[in-house]
């Protein structure tokens, strides 16, 4: 029979003749009462859980799963309309340069400023979400970017539509961040590889829905009119926070900081007063330059997205434009190939979930899923190859660049989800500043390489640059990556 949570004496705490000790994969033996433990079995099916859940149904570790997806779903799309709202305005640089009377590489920083921005502004949201919770600043970062976006539809000049652009880069950020600590705070760690992977596969389609879906957009109207598609889509993100959403900080050592109305959960109220903000909270996530269990897998992950992704994803327009004369729409129809390799590649999360279901009853550590990393970097070098080789030799269009372009998608997107379920596994207690960092590394070499891939195509032809960029991911990726793994496992990790 299940418990009366509501009857859970939380000062007393069971008496310790009814204690039994159970493992949590890694974590020291924690002790369990025989109620507790009868309550896990009720809401999960076994109390042998990594984390080991509270005794309360406000704890959203014992949610349903259909609710816990609810949230999860409505954080992915939030980094979803982070990229996609960088790379929606992608269709529209010709008919911007045109109005605004610029060249098409300076109207190209209308995205590649957003690409910084969303990658190094979540630092300032993140100390202030670990203390007051995230449900209230998620809304307000919608309702942020709606404002902004609205801005930019009545922009008529560069400096003022860079400016809204900025802004709502600035608002929509948290987005891009969130999702690694929602994941830690929902999920147990062997369903983490796979729910990561949701919010990982949100933030890379984002980047290709936006150029493909705003391409139809910007053949047919006015490029202000893609602003207007993203203030819609916000206003409508808003409204699903309001009425669906619900906190996912829990402090289960001060429950009277928990609110369990979702609408007094609006109020400004510290969840962990304890979470004082101040300027180490906002480097914090720097410390992981110096932590190798980290920075290698996330540099190695950088470098396969901004080559993977950005090298092809920016400079398509400049290449498809000038060489095929291709109209927005048509150039909108390219990143179909980006989508269909990156959903293919999702296979890698519930892959890195089935080795670490394996690796526990083995007694396997965290690193045991970066195996499924290997067909991931190989593959992203492939399909780098082909796309530059295929793209330098023909003359007139065909689809074989694109080939090139689902193969790689498809790498980025099979190792994306082991890579980053492994950092978080590494250390739990610091899931919100592990997915800083990497969001952080991922987006400022997404910022720094379209200043230097024109000149490396100029300089040396697309075949010899994108193959350059193929041995970049395989050296500072697979064989770094492959390094980590060896050693790790030699301690048992």
């Amino acid at each position: 029979m299940t418990p009366d949570t509501t009857s859970i004496d939380h000062e007393k705490g069971p008496t310790d003749d009814h204690l039994e000790k159970v493992s949590t994969h890694g974590s020291h033996p924690v002790s369990i009462s025989e109620e507790h433990k009868q309550y896990l079995i009720a809401k999960h099916g076994t109390y042998d859980l990594d984390p080991l859940p509270s005794m309360s149904d406000d704890d959203p570790l014992n949610w349903s799963n259909s609710f816990k997806f609810l949230q999860l779903g409505m954080v992915a799309f939030h980094g979803f309309m982070g990229t996609f709202m960088a790379s929606g305005i992608v269709p529209s640089f010709g008919k911007y340069s045109g109005i605004l009377n610029k060249p098409v590489p300076t109207v190209s920083y209308l995205t590649s400023a957003q690409i910084v921005l969303i990658g190094t502004f979540p630092m300032f949201w993140v100390p202030v979400m670990q203390r007051y919770g995230k449900r209230l600043l998620l809304i307000i970062s919608v309702l942020g970017t709606m404002a902004f976006s609205i801005g930019a539809v009545f922009s008529t000049d560069y400096g003022t539509l860079m400016t809204m652009r900025c802004l709502s880069a600035v608002f929509v950020s948290p987005g891009l961040a969130v999702g690694g600590a929602i994941v830690k705070e929902t999920t147990f760690s062997h369903q983490r590889g796979s729910r990561s992977g949701i919010w990982a596969i949100s933030v890379n389609l984002g980047t290709m829905f936006g150029a493909l879906l705003m391409g139809f957009v910007a053949e047919y109207q006015h490029p202000k009119y893609v602003h207007v598609v993203f203030a819609c889509v916000m206003f409508v993100l808003a409204i699903c926070y309001l009425l669906l959403g619900k906190e996912t900080s829990y402090n289960p050592n001060d429950l009277s900081r928990n609110e369990s109305n979702r609408f007094k959960q609006l109020r400004f109220k510290a969840i962990f007063p304890e979470n004082k903000i101040t300027i180490m909270k906002f480097i914090e996530p720097l410390m992981f330059l110096l932590k190798p269990r980290v920075f290698i897998p996330a540099f190695g992950y950088t470098v396969m997205f901004m080559h993977g992704n950005i090298a092809m994803n920016v400079e398509i327009p400049q290449v498809m434009v000038h060489k095929f004369e291709l109209g927005p729409q048509a150039l909108g129809l390219q990143f179909l190939s980006f989508i269909i390799g990156t959903l293919i590649g999702e296979v890698g999360g519930y892959l890195s979930d089935k080795l670490v279901q394996w690796g526990h009853k083995n007694n396997k550590g965290p690193s045991f899923r970066l195996w499924v990393t290997h067909p991931g970097y190989i593959t992203c070098i492939l399909g780098l190859i082909v796309f530059g080789v295929q793209i330098q030799n023909i003359d007139h269009y065909n689809v074989t660049p694109l080939i090139g372009c689902a193969i790689a998608a498809f790498g980025l997107q099979i190792g994306t989800s082991p890579i980053i379920a492994y950092c978080i596994d590494s250390d739990h207690t610091k899931a919100v500043q592990i997915s800083l960092f990497v969001t952080f590394l991922r987006q400022l070499f997404a910022f720094i390489g379209p200043f230097y891939y024109p000149k490396m195509f100029d300089n040396l032809g697309f075949a010899k640059a994108y193959g350059i960029m193929a041995a970049l991911v395989g050296a500072f990726g697979w064989i770094a990556t492959s390094c980590l793994q060896v050693y790790e496992q030699r301690h048992g990790r």
